[in-house]
């Protein structure tokens, strides 16, 4: 059977979109190879976010091609969604799959290689469906083609929201929500495979169910899982902060196997700028519900994104987004550069930033990142928490805490992979915790 690689770029539901699409070539006898390995079909998963995210996935193309001049080429993701002639134009490239056509992609990559078993003719594939669909698209995911201990669960697609600096909802198309019995069904799968903690993903995860004739909501799921599932740990992907509620609060406070980690995107602390983004909230706004859910739920972490350098963004407002961010103590701050995407409104606003400054602006606020985060991380020593051990060599171990701190131990004397287990933590050391299991102390 021919051999396949996967690479894949950006976020998180990426990462989701491509073990499945694993699952479907496994589960038809394709022999997996790594990337950097040569193989006869290359799947590069692309990303659109930013011009960075485009030249990576064109790089990882043509890396591809290199390894072997004879493999396939497939390209799919928000980047072959939002340009596939660019991209089929690439010499390199032989089939663009759209964002809601991968269910057919092991169909066209069977198709290819029986074409060119019987000709050399190279011909484009070019398989796109309307980002627009209002439809979730259901691939039931395979377990054994998760690459990594944590499992991601995608239950939601695409978004309404139309940020003025966003392309995704040209990529991704309207919010399609997963109905809540296939969540728990994939779930139970993936628990009885063996995860212990799975992750809930999807590009507007609090906006879930909205779209759906019962308008089920984030909170019914989490109930749901830890009513119908014994899995150890429950994790939420990016929520819009306008979309915490009560609900949500409760069954969060309602059992420990759900994470006290919320990753609530600010994007801006300047209202200046928010309202110029199309953001639905303020920057006092804001600040309030962190402090309050800091007070309703205990020991809850919190981190955030973070654009800088957007269009109008002056020295005065970025020093406003600077003294909110020193009000807010996060776990982490992901600070990027505004990056213009043909087709969004930002892209055509007067005053644009600089390259140079965005990037001075950047490290600044990367480096007041790195001190929040070593204040919080000596705050956790001595505490007890439950860490994920997801690495193990010998009596060397490592994981994450439910606060989704890294956490190391240098005395383990059992096998505690893949477990989760008790950990007091003792010091902390280049960004990461070090801890002992709490039974061996």
């Amino acid at each position: 059977m021919p051999s396949i690689a996967f690479a894949t770029l950006g976020c998180r539901v990426n990462q989701y979109d491509t073990d499945s699409m694993r699952g479907l070539f496994l589960s038809k006898g394709f022999q997996e190879a790594a990337f950097h390995d040569v193989a006869d079909v290359y799947v590069i998963n692309t990303c659109s976010v930013t011009q960075m995210g485009e030249k990576k996935s064109r790089q990882m193309i043509r890396r591809a091609k290199k390894l072997n001049r004879a493999a396939l080429i497939v390209v799919t993701g928000c980047y072959a969604q939002l340009s596939p002639d660019v991209l089929a134009a690439m010499p390199d490239v032989d089939a663009v799959v759209g964002t809601n056509e991968k269910k057919e992609i092991v169909r066209i990559v069977d198709s290819l290689l029986e074409r060119r078993s019987g000709a050399a003719v190279r011909a484009v594939h070019n398989i796109m469906g309307a980002a627009g669909r209002d439809v979730f698209e259901e691939i039931p995911l395979y377990p054994s083609a998760v690459a990594h201990t944590r499992a991601d669960l995608k239950i939601q697609e695409g978004c309404n929201n139309f940020c003025t600096y966003c392309i995704i909802p040209y990529t991704r198309g309207s919010l399609k929500s997963r109905q809540p019995d296939a969540v728990i069904a994939e779930a139970k799968r993936l628990t009885a495979f063996g995860f212990r903690e799975l992750v809930l993903t999807g590009i507007h995860l609090g906006a879930y169910g909205i779209d759906l004739p019962a308008r089920p909501t984030l909170a019914l799921i989490l109930r749901r899982l830890l009513e119908e599932t014994d899995v150890a740990r429950i994790r939420m992907g990016s929520i819009e902060s306008v979309e915490i509620r009560d609900d949500l609060i409760d069954v969060m406070n309602s059992s420990e196997r759900i994470c006290p980690h919320l990753h609530l995107p600010l994007q801006s602390g300047s209202d200046t700028i928010l309202r110029a983004m199309g953001r639905h909230y303020t920057k006092n706004g804001y600040i309030a519900l962190i402090e309050g859910l800091q007070d309703r739920i205990g020991g809850l972490t919190v981190s955030t994104d973070l654009i800088l350098g957007f269009p109008g963004e002056t020295e005065a407002l970025f020093a406003e987004t600077l003294e909110t961010l020193g009000r807010l103590h996060f776990s982490h701050i992901h600070a990027f550069p505004y990056s213009q995407r043909q087709g969004t409104p930002a892209a055509d606003m007067p005053n644009q930033v600089e390259n140079a400054v965005k990037k001075r602006r950047v490290e600044i606020v990367n480096a007041l990142s790195r001190r929040q985060k070593a204040a919080l991380l000596q705050k956790l020593v001595g505490r007890e928490v439950q860490v994920l051990i997801e690495k193990q060599s010998g009596n060397w171990g490592e994981g994450f805490s439910e606060q989704y701190e890294r956490v190391q131990l240098t005395n383990l004397r059992t096998d505690v992979q893949g477990t989760v287990v008790p950990v007091i933590l003792t010091g902390v050391e280049k960004d990461i915790l070090s801890g002992i299991i709490k039974e061996e102390r």
